[in-house]
């Protein structure tokens, strides 16, 4: 496995978990238990580190000895990387299948994630190492995980000893991406188009993507700028950006998501609430009981939180 491997690499333990959702998504959770310059297995506290949309555990191993994930294990932290539903270590189902059940098995969003993802992470974590808490790290969709998790399912505030949220996401009427634009301006004629191909999944991992960022981006490519300028276009310039980990990063990234996902960012964008996906009226009142789609309950939350952000992210803007 390439998780292994990279992982190994470094000098540093590997451990792959399985855990099932409660809706039968089977999820894999990669464990770093300690650090080189510790050998203490299983006393430090646990932290779960969740990626953002279209990322992976990867991305938080990738950047070699300065990666979060070792940091955090040389540290002394019990290190696990999370790989939510429909990402690349993720792409199982107890009873479906991503490639010929596509419209069921995509059929989630971030909300699920929250829902369903996060419970089945922590519980299993808290279990295997007999602790009643662990830190959580989430960036971007893994703050919105976090948040939808403990409005809905407040009883998990408890388990946290501290969230820290990277680029945390909840509402979205202030985003300037012209990403989240394209697809609010669009949204009926995108939904008709990926209804008839049935384009479900969106950006799974590739292979091909690595190696042509490797061959454009590197630092000897007259286009690194180029692929620089179409990061900085989707997420925000930073002068602090390391251009030279462009070929890295889309190695492993994007890592595989699903089109309802989207869907449901432009609905937070164009109510500038945080409610529940929207099916319409028929299928509200089926599901939750009124027209509209409540919201979630963001006072809820009484974890303690730490929030980080950058005043250039054009999906996380300060306001």
């Amino acid at each position: 496995m390439f998780q292994k491997q990279l992982i190994e690499k470094y000098g540093f333990p590997f451990e792959n978990h399985i855990v099932t959702t409660e809706d039968g998504y089977i999820l894999q959770l990669h464990r770093i238990p300690y650090g080189r310059k510790t050998n203490n297995y299983h006393k430090g506290a646990p932290v779960l580190i969740v990626p953002g949309v279209f990322e992976s555990s990867a991305d938080w191993v990738n950047t070699g000895e300065n990666s979060l994930g070792f940091i955090l294990a040389d540290r002394g932290y019990d290190v696990w990387l999370a790989n939510y539903r429909g990402s690349r270590w993720s792409r199982k189902h107890i009873k479906l299948n991503p490639d010929v059940d596509k419209k069921e098995f995509w059929d989630w969003s971030f909300h699920d994630i929250g829902l369903y993802d996060l419970p089945a992470f922590i519980d299993y974590i808290l279990h295997a190492t007999k602790q009643e808490k662990l830190f959580y790290i989430g960036h971007s969709q893994g703050t919105s995980n976090f948040f939808v998790l403990n409005s809905e399912k407040p009883e998990y505030n408890k388990k946290f000893r501290l969230m820290v949220g990277l680029a945390p996401v909840a509402y979205l009427s202030n985003a300037k991406t012209p990403i989240v634009y394209f697809l609010a301006t669009y949204r009926n004629q995108i939904q008709a188009f990926v209804d008839r191909y049935l384009l479900y999944e969106l950006l799974p991992y590739s292979p091909l993507l690595a190696t042509l960022a490797q061959t454009f981006c590197n630092d000897n490519s007259p286009f690194q700028n180029v692929c620089a300028s179409i990061i900085y276009t989707t997420f925000g310039y930073s002068n602090q950006f390391n251009k030279s980990m462009i070929p890295v990063i889309l190695s492993n990234t994007p890592a595989g998501g699903s089109y309802k996902h989207w869907r449901h960012v432009t609905q937070i964008y164009l109510s500038g609430k945080v409610p529940k996906y929207n099916y319409g009226e028929k299928e509200n009142l089926r599901k939750y009981g009124q027209p509209n789609p409540p919201e979630d309950n963001m006072s809820k939350i009484t974890a303690p939180v730490a929030l980080y952000y950058g005043a250039n992210d054009l999906f996380c803007v300060p306001e």
